[in-house]
């Protein structure tokens, strides 16, 4: 008997072992959540959404591109600004990543896109939270921390000030980019990659046509 309870005891310890330690505290991010060189002479903003099926094909097809060449190497800072563009469920998965602290802002973001499909479909039947805490717990937060990042006064005053500024430039679709304060006209890297190499090596970038439409994927609206 006392062979077999110190078996589960020690099977209990290692399964323990093999999970992911909660957090004791929660930091949240101030102001923007960047990545590459801080002081780059390019800086690349997008104002996007997780929700977005634009911003999932930009992120899905183009990001991996500009992180290797680009914000690895230096060249440029990048910053996601949270659009908060379909409401509360981007509030909720903005709100995780803000916890989850610079180093995984970014990890929050990727892994969010990732589960876009199943995030969407189960939040239209009402049920945003548990996508949520599943969201959070991959990083290491309880539901009560979760709920604790959501009811944050901060990140909600954040995310205010996001669609406020987004809303300032005359941003109102996502994705959206501005390259060193330049609101771009066209969110496709062919044509916003040229645009980075030039000022990289100090051109200038040209007015951007205010008429030009902002691209969707196919069913996407705003």
């Amino acid at each position: 008997m006392f062979l077999k309870s110190l078996a589960a005891a020690l099977l209990g310890l290692s399964l323990a072992a093999c999970q992911p330690a909660g957090r004791s505290e929660l930091i949240p991010v101030e102001g923007d959540a960047a990545v590459g060189q801080a002081d780059a002479k390019v800086t690349l903003v997008e104002y996007g959404s997780p929700t977005c099926p634009a911003c999932k094909a930009w992120h899905d097809n183009f990001w991996p591109e500009v992180k290797r060449d680009y914000v690895d190497t230096g060249k440029i800072k990048f910053v996601f600004r949270e659009f908060a563009i379909h409401g509360a469920i981007d509030a909720g998965i903005f709100a995780i990543a803000r916890c989850a602290g610079t180093d995984e802002f970014y990890s929050v973001i990727d892994e969010a896109m990732a589960r876009q499909e199943t995030i969407v479909t189960e939040s239209s039947k009402g049920e945003a939270m548990p996508e949520l805490n599943s969201l959070g717990a991959k990083f290491r937060m309880s539901p009560e921390q979760v709920q604790s990042c959501i009811n944050d006064r901060t990140i909600i005053r954040r995310i205010n000030d996001v669609r406020a500024d987004a809303q300032g430039k005359g941003i109102d679709s996502t994705p959206t980019f501005v390259l060193n304060g330049v609101v771009l006209a066209s969110s496709d890297w062919r044509t916003i990659k040229p645009l980075i190499d030039a000022a990289l090596t100090g051109g200038a970038i040209p007015q951007q046509p205010a008429e030009e439409a902002h691209e969707h994927v196919p069913g996407e609206t705003h």
